[in-house]
């Protein structure tokens, strides 16, 4: 898990936790913006067999691509 995602999310919670405490709503808000930029901003990228640059054709593509023939 990437540094800067728990950072954010750590802080997402405080902020709600804070809004509960403090009886402000707003910082409640602050905290949700905070997880939603959190999430959207977290890249696991996960490698197609296509993008490994084998030389090469996957198994899977030929597959497919013999099916219909």
């Amino acid at each position: 898990m990437p540094v800067k995602l728990l950072l954010l999310m750590s802080v997402a919670l405080g902020c709600v936790a804070l809004s509960f405490a403090w009886k402000e709503p707003w910082i409640g808000g602050v905290g949700l913006l905070v997880a939603f930029v959190a999430m959207f901003t977290d890249r696991d990228d996960v490698r197609l067999d296509d993008e490994k640059r084998d030389y090469e054709t996957s198994a899977s593509v030929r597959n497919m691509r013999g099916r219909n023939r």
